[in-house]
């Protein structure tokens, strides 16, 4: 089953699919950076010169349908996207656009927390709706736990659900934290190379 699965970089074609798993990750915190547009300006988002830009995003496809999206840095695309500048002036022409600005900024301000160079990091992943609880989440972290040396993410510690999924995938705490890491309210966890049954 897993040989079925392919993994392709996200195309513009792709931004509705992408857009619409990158809002589910975190509803609430896209609702209120954007209000009632917060779809429009997801998709925006990620057709920007952002982290989650599509060109940093993998569309994971089984029998040519596509099922989940994973964004994965390693350290050097962390340095380089959080060295970049946005053209100013395209984001002061609306309330909106703005809050655009705010949200690069916010995705810039994570490609600063330290990661090692043995390691990538799990900036996103997310299994579309119609098709969770059917393996696909086991499959993606199967095939990136064996072709990475070590990954890490951050989850909100509140996000129970999440942290029983990535522990069940063989994630556990990081122990070694870096100087630069923003620990108020989120965990960061590192793989194990452990996949799930």
């Amino acid at each position: 089953m897993e040989r079925e699965m392919l993994f392709r970089q996200a195309e513009r074609e792709d931004v509705p699919f992408v857009a619409s798993l990158v809002f589910d990750t975190d509803p609430s915190h896209f609702r209120r950076a954007f209000g009632r547009k917060a779809h429009k300006f997801v998709s925006e988002l990620i057709l920007l010169n952002s982290p989650l830009n599509i060109r940093h995003i993998t569309v994971c496809e089984f029998r040519e349908q596509p099922v989940a999206i994973y964004a994965l840095y390693s350290m050097k695309e962390m340095k380089q996207l959080a060295s970049l500048k946005p053209n100013y002036r395209d984001f002061l022409t609306s309330l909106s656009r703005f809050r655009l600005l705010m949200e690069v900024r916010t995705l810039r301000k994570a490609m600063k927390m330290s990661v090692s160079s043995n390691q990538s990091y799990l900036g996103i992943i997310s299994v579309e709706r119609g098709f969770r609880n059917m393996g696909f989440a086991r499959m993606v972290f199967s095939y990136l736990l064996a072709t990475c040396q070590e990954i890490v993410l951050d989850v909100s510690k509140s996000n129970g659900r999440a942290l029983s999924i990535y522990t069940r995938y063989g994630f556990k705490p990081e122990m070694r934290l870096p100087r630069d890491y923003p620990v108020k309210d989120s965990i960061r966890l590192k793989s194990t190379r452990k996949t799930a049954g």
